[in-house]
């Protein structure tokens, strides 16, 4: 019996439908999939021997990073139609390959006398995107069903790779869906492009020539900008529901007015109900008695 009211209890609290959440506010957690874009990266060569020719800025390799997560942390208010929230989210991917191309590696090794194959450059192996974001959203569809919004935000992020930190402001565009599960709780799903203005990276590699070769210093210089796309499930928690008015009542029927009494007038001019009965009149009086004649004198 107990499973059956727990069964009963579950789908009861899953088929009442959400309050309007209009003038409330809410807060939320996100997660997903993080599918950054690749980078590229510039390098210059500084031979110590001025009779080498030095390497001029040039772009040296291409970066790709493995599928990662992104999560976030959100909290705003519903004005409507309209919401505004803030958002912290954090990404994070390893690299998934990158090295340095062979014209570069071939001037290089000519210059140096060395025979480097690129293994000897640790990059960073992966990128990680701290960033605080104000978004502006707009919502279609009833807020008891299935409803869709579309969005973006603005803010800073600090990203962190090849072994180097820099930070941006940085850019979102937001789309997504989300349903009631509760009279507070919603889940949704939403999809993420995050783009960051550029960001200056910069690292180093110094070398040792050999044999007539000269030494020198590899300096590296990423002046790209991340992007990434997201694809993210929601759990949001609605802080206040709107009362939904009671239905007005109908106005009640006025009592109808009692009803006057039938009366009647009896006939001695009282006045008396219908459903009762006169008084009977008094009888009439007697009759005057008759005369006596008297007789004449000694008779």
């Amino acid at each position: 019996m107990r499973k059956y009211l727990l069964a009963g209890a579950a789908a009861l609290v899953i088929a009442v439908p959400a309050a309007a959440r209009d003038n409330t506010g809410y807060i939320g957690v996100e997660g997903g999939v993080l599918f950054p874009k690749s980078q590229s990266v510039n390098a210059t060569v500084d031979f110590t021997d001025a009779l080498v020719t030095d390497i001029g800025d040039t772009r040296v390799a291409s970066f790709k990073s493995k599928t990662g997560y992104d999560i976030d942390a959100i909290a705003g208010y519903d004005f409507g139609m309209f919401r505004l929230e803030g958002e912290l989210g954090y990404k994070r991917a390893k690299l998934k390959s990158g090295s340095l191309n062979s014209a570069f590696l071939t001037s290089l090794n000519l210059g140096s006398g060395t025979i480097f194959t690129g293994d000897e450059i640790d990059f960073n192996n992966k990128t990680s995107v701290l960033s605080g974001m104000i978004n502006g959203l707009v919502d279609f569809g009833p807020d008891d069903g299935i409803n869709g919004f579309v969005g973006a935000g603005v803010g800073r992020a600090k990203v962190k790779q090849f072994s180097d930190s820099d930070s941006a402001w940085a850019y979102q565009l937001l789309a997504g869906v989300r349903a009631p599960v509760s009279q507070n709780i919603d889940v949704g799903l939403k999809y993420r492009y995050f783009r960051t203005g550029k960001l200056n990276f910069n690292d180093e590699f110094g070398f040792t020539g050999t044999g007539l070769g000269s030494g020198g210093t590899v300096f590296f210089d990423n002046s790209s900008k991340f992007s990434s796309h997201s694809l993210l499930a929601s759990l949001i928690f609605n802080l206040g529901s709107a009362e939904v008015a009671p239905a007005p009542m109908a106005p009640m029927a006025p009592a109808p007015e009692p009803m006057a009494p039938q009366t009647q007038t009896c006939p001695d001019g009282s006045v008396i109900l219908a459903t009762s009965m006169c008084a009977a009149p008094p009888p009439p009086p007697p009759p005057p008695a008759a005369p006596v004649e008297r007789g004449e004198r000694g008779q």
